[in-house]
């Protein structure tokens, strides 16, 4: 286990987090780091950007993943890394609006 992941997992539980959450957070994190091939504390602004496009129209993800994505990498940025420098105002798909029956 890396430090940085052990790092975030004790964030976490500091915080309270869900067992399901915590590993809803851990995979998307993971994943962010998979995609690029290096540690998700060398990716820019830009190339977080780029995936979100990525899972959107490649992946074809639901906007409640897409926020997931979003919840778990602004989770790392800012409260694991402290790098509040990174503002996280990525536009993710909106939910549909279900009608009543």
């Amino acid at each position: 286990m890396t430090a940085l992941r052990e790092k975030m997992i004790d964030a976490m539980l500091l915080r309270g987090f869900a067992q399901r959450t915590q590993q809803s957070y851990l995979y998307a994190v993971t994943k962010l780091a998979v995609y690029y091939h290096r540690c998700p504390s060398r990716i820019s602004k830009e190339e977080i950007r780029a995936y979100f496009l990525y899972l959107v129209k490649e992946r074809h993800l639901s906007p409640a993943s897409c926020r997931l994505y979003l919840n778990a990498i602004r989770f790392l940025y800012v409260n694991v890394l402290g790098n509040d420098q990174l503002v996280f105002r990525f536009d993710v798909p909106k939910r549909k609006q279900r009608i009543p029956e």
